[in-house]
């Protein structure tokens, strides 16, 4: 048996025939060109590809293989306003892709704008397919829409609980993307397992991490990462910059980790930047960029080689990464009498122009370098793979036993409501400043009309208090607009990983929220002011107001809901929300008579949820009330207000909400989940 068919797992060599004929063509090059040192496969260079604290998974997964034909993508380069004004205006991202991804370790590298992140999110299918054409196909067949439920895909971000440990996070990945064939059990062992595969045991029980919270160290979030994708066992895993904000010696053992998921037969696509050499040792397979073009596609042992044919030679103790991208942007130049000729640099008052200067100069350079790597036999290879993928198959790649989905809403809402509720319980400043708050404003509205006397000044102090009442409602809930804004990214990551719907992510943020931070602060800010300010002493009286605070609470969470779901900007959504709310005070009818405003605003007195309120609670505290005028003389007031007066007011709150959390649904489902 050659050393080229080879592959370790766990103690023991394997034949890669073991691996099928699919895979056996298409076996990592790092392996192919590794020996066996003490047990375990070593990189040629003496680089370890086994990170620390890493297990030995005796299975060998079995990858899937991506392959682009002809892929040509380009977008509306129109923004904001303009998008919608005169002709569309095209911008070419990528241009006669054609490229083979096998199961190993791909890098796509490119400098900035070369259109690496754009073929990533295209193969993971998180790209608006707008403006695509050729076919993009796995295991030889068209790519299924529902392609996420049976792949991974790590974003550039941190996109997970901060407040919850790892083996929290792991579990909920596992409990709401896992079939419920797989027992509990099984999935607690799959969770071991996996943080067992990523060296994490040892940290297991401890809380990622936020703001407030100490957590673990960022190679130990981003493996986090890399296992809420690893729960499902997909058979393709994408990142997107795995070692951005990572320092050189994390970076370098989470691509390690990628190493040895991708020598297990997974399929390993990630987008990289200008990765330092021991990281660059470890790639398997090479894609190079430039401009939207293909440079070079294969071995990433063999990019030295393919580039010394051409005529560029990378200089002793240079970084091969760094080799690629010089060349690219035309920074480099053909050899002659073996010397190498570098563009020089413009001096800095100059600057603005080279910088257009270099945009052209990439450009040139990236066309020059694609219909060479067009005239290689590389390419010539390539395209009878292509040749024989596109035969091999028909059809569309099917998920066996696989819905957009695979489990029900009520077990996604119930799983995300626990995680909602737990993190409130994790982090419970808000739940607590909410209370104080309103607990501080009760008491001080209290001091202010504490036990109002039944005349002429009672009277209007009994309306103050109201006013007051309704107010600190409506301005107490303001914070609720963090509600979707807050975990944007990772509702938009997980939603579009087919992690949950929308409507189960929906109602358990809206449960979790009002039941803790609305209902419990509105309670204790009632129980103090009602009877401190002196209101009518009856328990109808009581629960009336205490329903209509709860109901001006509801519909004022219910607008911020919306405004949260609308608007990706906290300081935007404040500011919004805040006006709102203002115009609604101005329009409660206590502080100007609405009769006298002009006709062409009055009607905005029907969307003011304090008004309603205010006449509510007004209604109900001054229909029999005795108001003495005059002293001694006593006279009655009866408030002239039916049964349905009173309770008409309810009901248009209740509308108010209905209309809000509709409104907030359908713009959760608004936000874009592709790129």
């Amino acid at each position: 048996m050659s050393k080229s068919e080879i592959f370790y797992v766990e103690n023991e060599m394997h034949d890669v025939t073991d691996l099928g004929s699919a895979s056996r063509s298409k076996i990592s090059p790092a392996i192919a060109n590794s020996h066996i040192e003490n047990g375990r496969v070593s990189q040629p260079n003496g680089t370890n590809n086994i990170a620390r604290g890493f297990s030995r998974n005796k299975s060998i997964e079995q990858g899937s293989v991506l392959s682009c034909h002809d892929v040509n993508y380009e977008v509306d380069s129109r923004k904001g306003f303009f998008s919608c004004i005169g002709k569309p205006e095209k911008k070419v991202i990528l241009k006669n892709i054609n490229a083979v991804f096998h199961p190993g370790t791909t890098a796509i590298m490119g400098p900035t704008g070369g259109g690496k992140s754009s073929l990533l999110d295209l193969l993971a299918g998180r790209k608006d397919k707008t403006g695509l054409s050729g076919s993009i196909l796995v295991n030889g067949k068209k790519q299924p829409e529902n392609f996420k439920c049976a792949s991974g895909y790590v974003a550039q971000d941190d996109v997970v609980m901060g407040t919850l440990t790892i083996r929290e996070n792991f579990m909920f990945s596992a409990n709401v993307r896992l079939p419920s064939s797989i027992n509990t059990t099984e999935k607690k062992k799959r969770v071991d397992d996996i943080l067992a595969e990523l060296g994490l045991t040892h940290v297991a029980d401890s809380k990622v991490g936020t703001e407030m919270i100490r957590g673990v160290s960022g190679g130990e979030r981003k493996r986090t990462n890399i296992g809420m994708e690893l729960i499902i066992k997909p058979s393709v895993l994408f990142l997107d910059e795995p070692t951005t904000g990572l320092d050189s010696s994390t970076a370098n053992s989470v691509v390690a980790l990628l190493s040895e998921l991708g020598q297990r037969g997974r399929t390993i696509i990630f987008s990289i930047h200008q990765p330092r050499f021991t990281i660059f040792s470890l790639f398997d397979y090479l894609t190079l960029l430039g401009r939207g073009q293909m440079i070079y596609q294969g071995s990433a042992s063999n990019a030295l080689d393919y580039f010394d044919e051409l005529g560029y030679h990378c200089e002793e103790h240079n970084n091969p990464a760094d080799f690629f991208l010089d060349v690219i942007n035309g920074e480099y130049e053909y050899v002659e009498n073996k010397t190498i000729h570098r563009t020089r640099s413009c001096s800095i008052p100059e600057a603005r122009n080279q910088d257009r200067n270099q945009l052209n100069l990439q450009f040139e350079v990236s066309k020059v370098l694609a219909r060479k790597f067009e005239q290689s036999q590389s390419y010539k290879k390539l395209e009878e793979n292509l040749a024989d993928i596109s035969r091999s198959n028909g059809g569309t790649y099917k998920i066996e036993n696989q819905p957009d989905y695979v489990t029900s809403f009520f077990t996604q809402f119930i799983y995300l409501s626990q995680r909602a509720f737990l993190s409130i319980i994790r982090n419970p400043q808000a739940g607590m400043a909410a209370i104080m708050g309103l607990t501080f404003m009760a008491l001080f509205n209290g001091l202010i009309y504490l036990q109002v006397k039944n005349d002429a000044s009672g009277l209007f102090n009994r309306v103050g208090a109201m006013f007051q009442m309704t107010m600190n409602m409506i301005f107490a809930n303001m914070p609720a607009i963090e509600l979707f804004i807050k975990e944007r990214p990772i509702f938009i990551h997980e939603n579009a990983g087919g992690f949950y719907r929308v409507s189960s992510y929906f109602f358990s943020k809206i449960i979790s929220d009002i039941l803790p931070l609305r209902i419990v602060p509105t309670i204790v800010f009632l129980v103090i002011t009602y009877w401190m300010v002196g209101f009518q002493k009856s328990a109808d009286g009581f629960f009336y107001f205490l329903l209509i605070c709860l109901l001006v609470t509801f519909a004022a969470s219910s607008l911020c809901f919306f405004y949260s779901a609308s608007v990706g900007v906290f300081s935007v959504a404040q500011m919004l929300i805040a006006i709102t709310f203002v115009v609604m005070m101005i329009f409660s009818g206590f502080m100007v008579q609405l009769e006298t405003i002009t006709k062409a605003v009055r009607w905005l007195q029907y969307f003011s949820i304090l008004r309603y309120g205010l006449q509510a609670m007004t209604a109900k505290e001054l229909r029999d009330l005795s108001i003495c005028v005059t002293n001694p003389i006593t006279a009655e007031i009866d408030w002239y207000e039916s049964t349905w007066d009173m309770w008409h007011y309810p009901l248009a709150l209740s509308g108010f909400i209905i209309g809000f959390l509709a409104l907030a649904y359908i713009q959760l489902r608004r936000i874009k989940k592709t790129k």
